[in-house]
C-alpha cells in the first residue's frame, strides 16, 4: 500500500519535475498551508496548492455560497447555493491528490482561540478573508508572526490583482495599514482598509466607474466591482509567493513591497507601500 502511494504521488507531479526538483517537490509534499477563507481568491488558491503538491493543505470559511459569487468562486454553482464555503471546495479537492491531508473547518476564525488552533502545524499562512473581517486578520497575522511564520494576502482588482508577503521579522500588518504595532483592537472603531492600500496601484479602467457606485463602494453600501479575471490571477500570485516562501526559489518580495500585476493595463509593478 505505501509502495502504490509513493506510485501515485510520484505520477501524479511527474510534470512538475524540471521546474521543481525532487528536493523541492519532496519538501512541498512535507509542508503545511493554512488558509484563511475560500471564497473568490482563496478556494482557486487552495486548488493550486493541492495540485502543485503541498501534502498538507487546511482552510475555513463560515460562508456560504450566494448567486453574487456564481461569476468568480471556486466551488460555486446552482448546485451549491447556501451550502458552507469550505466544505463545498474540501469536496471539490480532496480526491485530486488522495495522499494530501485536507482539513476543513465551517466556523471561521472569529477569535483569538480560534487563530491560535488553525495556526498551529502551519509552515505559512495565507489570509483570503473578507476586508469586513480586518480584526480577525491583523489577529491572524499576529499569531503567524509569533511563530516565526510568513503570512500573506492576495487580492483581485478588476483585471489585476496584488499580494502582499509579512515576514515574521518585517512589517506588521498594523503598521502597514498605518497603526500601532499591537495597538488594541477593541479600543478602535470602524477598523477598515483604506483604498490606496487595498490599491495602491489604480487601473486605467477604474476611471469608468460611475461615481455614484464609488460612493456607495466607500460607504459600504455595495461591494467592490470584481470578476473571474483578476481573482484567477489573484489566487494564481497568492499560490506562486507560497510556494516561493517554503521553497525559496528567488528573493521574497516582504511588505512595505508588494507585487501588482493587470492584464488588460499590460502593467506589473513591484512597489512600495
Amino acid at each position: 500500500m505505501v509502495d502504490n502511494v509513493e506510485s501515485n504521488y510520484t505520477e501524479i507531479f511527474s510534470r512538475n519535475l524540471g521546474f521543481f526538483d525532487e528536493d523541492e517537490q519532496n519538501l512541498l509534499r512535507s509542508n503545511t498551508v493554512g488558509v484563511a477563507g475560500v471564497g473568490g481568491v482563496g478556494g482557486l488558491l487552495v486548488e493550486r496548492l493541492i495540485r502543485t503538491g503541498v501534502g498538507h493543505v487546511k482552510f475555513t470559511d463560515p460562508g456560504t455560497f450566494d448567486k453574487s459569487n456564481l461569476n468568480r468562486q471556486f466551488g460555486s454553482s446552482f448546485l451549491t447555493l447556501d451550502k458552507n464555503k469550505a466544505n463545498v471546495v474540501y469536496q471539490q479537492v480532496k480526491d485530486i491528490n488522495t495522499e494530501a491531508q485536507v482539513e476543513y473547518f465551517e466556523d471561521g476564525l472569529s477569535n483569538e482561540s480560534d487563530i491560535n488552533r488553525f495556526v498551529e502545524g502551519c509552515d505559512i499562512i495565507v489570509d483570503e478573508m473578507d476586508t469586513t473581517a480586518y480584526k480577525q486578520s491583523i489577529l491572524l497575522q499576529r499569531a503567524s508572526r509569533k511563530r516565526g511564520l510568513h503570512y500573506l494576502f492576495s487580492s483581485a482588482l478588476g483585471f489585476g490583482a496584488l499580494v502582499a508577503t509579512f515576514a515574521p521579522g518585517g512589517q506588521t500588518l498594523e503598521e502597514y495599514n498605518g497603526l500601532v504595532p499591537g495597538v488594541n483592537l477593541n479600543q478602535l472603531k470602524n477598523l477598515t482598509i483604506s483604498l490606496e492600500k487595498m490599491a495602491p496601484v489604480m487601473p486605467s479602467y477604474a476611471s469608468k466607474i460611475p461615481s455614484k457606485l464609488i460612493g456607495k463602494i466607500m460607504e459600504g453600501e455595495v461591494p467592490i466591482p470584481t470578476t473571474s479575471i483578476g481573482v484567477g490571477l489573484a489566487s494564481i500570485m497568492g499560490t506562486n509567493e507560497a510556494i516561493n516562501i517554503l521553497l525559496k526559489k528567488r528573493e521574497i518580495i516582504i511588505a512595505p513591497r508588494y507585487i501588482y500585476i493587470d492584464l488588460l493595463d499590460l502593467q506589473s509593478v513591484i512597489g512600495t507601500m
